[in-house]
Order: structure tokens, then C-alpha cells, then sequence
């Protein structure tokens, strides 16, 4: 790396001291005129990269799932096929997405109690051998310990194999209460107080700078003449805190700057305050059924804006749990959701035959109709609460960008088709191709192609795909690349999937 000349050293020392003067003359404390004159000449960094784990639980009906394929072109695809797709709510943001199809989750008999080595690529089924998934080993990498959290993620009892899905060395359980998260994130209630744990430097700055008034900071950037506004990040929290003041909006600078408003979270709180749990750990709020549907939106309110505050860099969030059997009827699917609705038995379509040419549409839509609501819901609850949101908010550590420009969604179940507990990619009786659920939504900073369904490296060759089965850790290498997290390892890897890597 070349050095800085000797004149552009002196200047940068100079500008720092009178920066630091000038704010300490504006009434400002010692430590915010500090970071003033750091961030005055700090070149403009590269945007904060985010990522986010999401589980779905007990797979999906493939004839409700698969992307639909225009031809050879994978870039050509439809997510919303039938009236119930289960991905149709992520239609309006395709550009964004990538389908994953052809890869494989280890000890392939394994069935819902593979939840436990899934993200890890461990090849055990045991719930007690040491591991690390792949959310903790990107964090590890990267020196970001992840926020794992969760909406009835595992038995009121306490953490059974059917809730150990993230792991550390041994199994995290899921922070339950959204509230408690939400004041770890923000600090404090999130409905008013000083600025929390979890405000970044640059926010603590942008909060500085808020209370200066408007002479006060045009005498801020008089100083800074001496270098160009591309060197200086000072140029840029000036200027939207100058729109701050002009406008009154607040706009996205404002949620990284004071605590964001959390309405659900707060409901949460409320009507959660005071509970009393027995030894058996009955009637606790956070494990009762009734309370899932808030539970989770909740959950969701504090991640979109702890991923749009770069707070938490890396989440992961578990609703219910394996096997789990809550009643589906508030989402429009009555029944069970584990016994009732996810082993719903598939039946051929009429004409369906072994011989057919290969297409999901091979099995009959009526039958499991109503598992595919389900599903569906879960997909709209992460749109609604989570993408749409992030798709339309500027990023506050890039300008220019919306947030999930430089994020990375994984989603994910434990199996593939619902009732055959699929843990890999085949091909189903009448000829139907069957994957596991797996999408990602985000471009992560430019280092994903997205806007594409992959089909484990084998290109266009559709008939082929369910006979390929890479492991799914070779998928997680390719996310780990994506990160920034270039030199880390996982079981079983037969190398990054290059279609997905800029």
C-alpha cells in the first residue's frame, strides 16, 4: 500500500486539532469532539455488510415451492406459480433472490431431528457433540458475536433436541423475550432514554452533531476545506443532519441516531409484565401458543431495525420449533402444523406417471393446499416485516444504497418435502424434483449474483439436478466468501458455489 505523502499527513493532524478545538468551542464533550476530529479525516468506508438466519420449520409441499424456470435461463424464473406458492410474496423482489436446488444436509436419515446439524454440516445426529453453525463461524471471522433469537423456539420444558438448530460448542438457546433483546440492541425501553450499547460510532456521532445548531456546523465544515468530501465521512454526517434540520423528517439518519420506535415490542412488554411461571415452566408468555403470531413480528420489528442500524450484524431467529404442532388457523390453514398440515401425503396430478416429463406440477395442488398456507404465511411475515423494510430504507453507512443492497437473508428448514422428510435433493414419484428450502435475499454489498435459481453447478440440466447433491456446507462457504469471511472452513466441503460470487 503506497504511503500517504509527508504534506497530506501534516494537513490531516492539523485538521484533527482544529476540529477538535472548534467542537470543544461549540459546548460539545471531550469524547464527542473526539470523534469529530477522528471522523473528519476518516476516508468513507465500504458499506456495513449484514446477515440474517431465518428457519422455517418442517419443509415445504415442492408443487407449492418451485421456482418455475422459463426455458434453460435461470435467470428466468417465477416464484409465484399457483395461488398458494409459498414464495410468491418475494415475487415483487426477484432481483434480490437466488433459489437453491441440488444440495444435500448430512446423515441423510435423518428427519426433524436434523435441525440439529443442518447449519453446521456436523455428520452427527446426536444433540450433545460439540459444533459451530455457520452464522457463528462467519461471526467468528469476522469478530461479531451473532444475536440468535426466537419466537417459541423450543418446548416450554426447556431446550430439547428439537430446538437445538444454532450452535457455539454447544447449543444456543434463542433469546425469547423480543423486549429484553430489543433493550440489549437499543438500550433501555426502546420507547424514549439515552442511547444504548448498541449504537454504532458513527451513530454516537450523528447524535453529537444533533444537538449543534445550524451556525455551529457550517462552521464544522468550513474547517474541513482542506480535503476533498470523498475523503472525509465528517462531509456526509454534516450534510444529513443538515437535512434532519430543514426537513424534520428524520428519514432512515434518525433510526441510527436515537432508539427506533418499536410498537409490537412495546405490546409485547406490556402484556407480558408480571408473569408468573410454575416450576414446570407452564404459563410462561414467551412459550404459550396463543401468543406465537405477535411473539414473532415482534421478533421481526427488532431485527429489521437492529440490521438497518448495523446493531446486530449477524441474527439469527427460530420460530417454533421442530416437530412443533401450534394450530395454524390464525394464518388461514387449520390444523397442526407439524401432524396435520406438514404430513399432509402428496397424490399424483391426473396424467401423472413415472415416465412423465419431470415437473412439480406431477402432484396434484389440492391436497396440500392448506400446508402451503402455512408456509406461504411464514414467507409474508418475513416481507412484510422484514424485506420490504429493508428494500426501501436508505443504508446509513452507505448513501446511495438501500439496506438490503448490503444484506444477506438466508432461509432455511430442517427438510425438504413435508410429509417424505426430504434431506436431500431427489426426484418423487410421479417424476417430481424435490430440494431442500433454501433461498437468499440480499446482494450483500455487490459480492452475490442474485436474481437467479442454482442448481448446484450442473447449469441448465434440470433432469440431472436431483442426482447432484452438494452439500449444503458448500453453500455456506459461498455466504462465508460473500461476508468477507474468505478463510473459513466446514465440514464436508467440496468447494464455494461459484455461480453465486461476483
Amino acid at each position: 500500500m503506497p504511503k500517504e505523502s509527508p504534506q497530506l499527513i501534516r494537513a490531516t493532524r492539523g485538521i484533527q486539532r482544529r476540529m477538535f478545538l472548534k467542537a470543544m468551542a461549540t459546548g460539545l464533550s471531550a469524547a464527542a469532539a473526539s470523534r469529530i476530529a477522528r471522523v473528519a479525516v476518516a476516508a468513507q468506508g465500504a458499506a456495513a455488510k449484514r446477515l440474517f438466519v431465518f428457519y422455517m420449520p418442517h419443509g415445504v409441499a415442492p408443487e407449492h415451492y418451485n421456482p418455475t424456470v422459463n426455458g434453460s435461463d435461470l435467470t428466468s424464473f417465477d416464484l409465484n406459480q399457483t395461488n398458494t406458492s409459498i414464495l410468491g410474496p418475494l415475487q415483487k423482489y426477484k432481483s434480490y433472490v437466488n433459489v437453491y436446488e441440488g444440495f444435500r444436509y448430512p446423515n441423510l436419515d435423518g428427519t426433524h431431528e436434523g435441525v440439529v446439524n443442518c447449519l453446521s454440516g456436523i455428520e452427527t445426529l446426536d444433540d450433545t457433540t460439540p459444533r459451530t453453525t455457520m452464522e457463528h463461524v462467519i461471526g467468528k471471522a469476522l469478530n461479531v458475536k451473532p444475536t440468535i433469537l426466537g419466537a417459541c423456539s423450543h418446548q416450554p420444558y426447556g431446550l430439547d433436541i428439537h430446538g437445538k438448530l444454532f450452535w457455539n460448542g454447544s447449543a444456543v438457546d434463542p433469546e425469547k423475550n423480543p423486549a429484553k433483546a430489543a433493550d440489549t440492541l437499543f438500550g433501555g425501553s426502546s420507547s424514549g432514554g439515552s442511547g444504548g450499547t448498541g449504537m454504532t460510532a458513527d451513530a454516537q456521532l450523528r447524535q453529537d452533531l444533533l444537538k449543534l445548531t445550524a451556525s455551529e456546523i457550517q462552521g464544522l465544515q468550513s474547517t474541513l476545506g482542506n480535503l476533498t468530501t470523498e475523503k472525509s465521512k465528517l462531509q456526509l454526517h454534516l450534510a444529513a443532519v443538515q437535512g434532519l434540520m430543514s426537513d424534520g423528517t428524520g428519514n432512515v439518519v434518525s433510526s441510527c441516531t436515537t432508539k427506533p420506535t418499536l410498537p409490537t415490542v412495546e405490546m409485547v412488554r406490556k402484556a407480558s409484565a408480571g408473569q408468573v411461571i410454575d416450576s414446570s415452566g407452564g404459563n410462561d408468555y414467551f412459550y404459550q401458543e396463543k401468543n406465537f403470531p405477535l411473539l414473532l413480528k415482534a421478533q421481526f420489528e427488532v431485527i429489521a431495525q437492529a440490521l438497518i442500524c448495523n446493531a446486530a450484524p449477524i441474527i439469527g431467529l427460530m420460530p417454533m420449533w421442530a416437530t412443533c404442532d401450534f394450530d395454524f388457523s390464525f394464518a388461514g390453514a387449520p390444523g397442526s402444523h407439524h401432524n396435520g398440515l406438514s404430513h399432509t401425503g402428496p397424490q399424483a396430478a391426473a396424467g401423472g406417471q413415472y415416465n412423465s416429463p419431470i415437473s412439480a406440477f406431477n402432484y396434484d395442488k389440492a391436497p396440500r393446499m392448506a400446508f402451503a398456507t402455512a408456509q406461504r404465511w411464514f414467507c409474508q411475515q418475513l416481507v412484510d416485516n422484514v424485506i420490504s423494510i429493508l428494500a426501501t430504507t436508505d443504508d446509513p453507512t452507505a448513501p446511495g444504497t438501500k439496506v438490503l443492497d448490503n444484506t444477506l437473508v438466508y432461509w432455511m428448514s430442517e427438510i425438504g418435502d413435508g410429509q417424505n422428510h426430504t434431506r436431500v435433493s431427489e426426484l418423487e414419484y410421479p417424476q417430481v424434483p424435490t430440494s431442500l428450502p433454501l433461498v437468499t435475499i440480499g446482494k450483500c454489498a455487490g459480492a452475490l449474483k442474485t436474481g437467479q435459481v442454482v442448481r448446484a453447478g450442473i447449469g441448465t440440466d434440470a433432469k440431472n439436478a436431483a442426482m447432484v447433491n452438494r452439500p449444503a456446507t458448500d453453500l455456506y462457504l459461498s455466504l462465508a466468501k460473500a461476508m468477507g469471511a474468505g478463510n473459513v472452513t466446514f465440514p464436508g466441503t467440496t468447494g464455494a458455489v461459484k455461480e453465486v460470487l461476483t
